[in-house]
């Protein structure tokens, strides 16, 4: 009675904890143009913001359809629900996270031919507000994408806001 007692509390217990799941690496592909990012797994759910069509993003598949969307490999960078049919995976299961991180941004420096710095914004226009502003030559890593707006990091990675692609300048 004792070893069923416990191997049940065993079950109960491990039913709360969570494992981090695999991350894939992909795109937004939606012919709206931008895919909302929602609070809850449901089209009826708050949304909290939108990807635009070519941003890259990480993910974890739901069973019901839906994905746990994350602006980069670590699981702190959770930002919410995204329908998996609007994002096209790039890298095979089998494939390491961290290299399709990697591959995902190239390093380039801030330009601004009519002054000596330019606005990071908390999202991809300029109806966001300004975060902070970056130098002219500021070594930045950027986000490969087709998008006018682009997300920037600084070198050690750390994720800094949004830039219109036009002021960023790619090192050769």
């Amino acid at each position: 009675m004792k070893k069923l007692l416990s191997i049940t509390l065993l079950a109960i217990l491990a039913s709360f904890v969570t494992v981090d799941a695999q991350k894939y690496y992909g795109y937004v592909s939606d012919p709206d143009g931008y895919t909302n990012i929602r609070a809850a797994a449901s089209n009826k759910a708050e949304i909290l913001g939108d990807y635009t069509s070519g941003e890259y993003l990480y993910y974890t598949p739901l069973k019901n359809g839906w994905s746990k969307v994350y602006s980069d490999a670590s699981s702190s960078s959770f930002m919410g629900y995204m329908h998996t049919s609007r994002i096209v995976r790039v890298k095979a299961q089998n494939e390491d996270v961290a290299g399709a991180y990697e591959s995902a941004y190239e390093k380039g420096y801030i330009v601004d031919p009519d002054d000596d710095y330019v606005n990071v914004r908390k999202g991809p226009g300029t109806n966001y507000g300004i975060i902070c502003r970056l130098a002219v030559s500021t070594d930045v890593l950027f986000e490969k994408t087709k998008s006018k707006w682009v997300k920037v990091y600084d070198l050690d990675g750390n994720y800094l806001g949004y830039v219109y692609r036009s002021r960023i300048s790619q090192h050769l």
